[in-house]
């Protein structure tokens, strides 16, 4: 039995079409990760996202392949496994978090925005891909369309003032994701993204849990979230998790990590409609002039 999301095919306008959809998905996890933290605290907000998440995939992974841990995993890919789960789940958010309590949002956003660039040059350097013009104005093209959005049309503004202790964690942000999908790309020359998405997420829960036990902050949830709580944090780990990474995953199998990371400038758009929707926030008209920059940025980066 084989599962969509377990084959390595599909063609490219398919894909694109499934990393836009994962880019409105994880726009929508900032609306759902603000209702989540009026209760949960942000690493066990993390932990819990990551354990739904991994309700949904290990079964359908059980389904889809004979055994969750075949013996032709080697020792590399269960390496490479613990890494995908440490940078790009565990690391991230807690980077995420630190960061965003120390520095403003909106700086937040421009910092972790350059990733696209990052994984490209990571690509150029390991995976020798080769570097042009045009996709260099297809990246720097997406970043503007992405800085438009989060600055409200006025991208100056937003690094004004000094580098703070903040910012550098939102540079520790940038870093684990160009590792995560870096990583990701020798992950899909030895298992399906399924599999990646289900075993880092695996690892992330490995990792979150002794500093959580240590915090004391897993009993909050007993303690009773509400159900607006439990409904964010579901959203988070069905789609922003077991489907928006297992179709990150698939983007990178077919398109590569760098043509896949492209798509993520769409991701502060739609957390600009979603936070307008869900929360009443404004919506700017500088939202579709960034929106038609990050477009034009793609098409260049996927034709190139």
């Amino acid at each position: 039995m084989n599962s969509p999301l377990s084959r390595g095919g599909g063609g490219q306008l398919a894909i694109a079409a499934l990393l836009t959809l994962t880019a409105m998905i994880w726009g929508g996890t900032f609306a759902a990760g603000k209702l989540a933290a009026r209760e949960a605290a942000p690493l066990a907000a993390a932990f819990w996202r990551f354990v739904l998440a991994a309700l949904i995939l290990v079964p359908q992974l059980r389904l889809t392949q004979k055994s969750l841990a075949p013996k032709a995993y080697r020792p590399s890919t269960w390496g490479l496994l613990f890494l995908s789960g440490l940078t790009g789940l565990a690391l991230y958010n807690f980077f995420f978090v630190k960061g965003l309590a120390l520095t403003g949002a909106g700086r937040g956003a421009v910092i972790v925005t350059i990733n696209p660039v990052f994984i490209y040059l990571g690509s150029a350097l390991f995976f020798r891909e080769k570097i042009t013009l045009a996709r260099l104005a297809g990246v720097s093209l997406a970043l503007l369309g992405t800085l438009i959005v989060v600055s409200a049309g006025d991208p100056g503004a937003l690094l004004d003032g000094r580098f703070n202790l903040g910012d550098l964690f939102m540079l520790g942000c940038v870093a684990s994701w160009s590792a995560y999908s870096l990583i990701g790309k020798l992950l899909m020359g030895r298992l399906t993204p399924l599999a990646a998405n289900a075993w880092s997420t695996l690892f992330a829960i490995a990792a979150l849990l002794p500093p959580l036990l240590a915090s004391g902050e897993l009993s909050e949830a007993w303690n009773g979230y509400s159900a607006a709580t439990w409904l964010s944090l579901a959203f988070l780990g069905i789609f922003g998790s077991a489907l928006g990474f297992t179709f990150f995953f698939k983007g990178i199998l077919v398109l590569g990590p760098h043509k896949a990371a492209i798509f993520i400038s769409l991701v502060p758009f739609f957390g600009v409609l979603a936070g307008a929707w869900i929360h009443g926030e404004a919506l700017e008209a500088s939202t579709f002039v960034g929106l038609a920059f990050s477009l034009m940025g793609i098409a260049i980066v996927q034709k190139h």
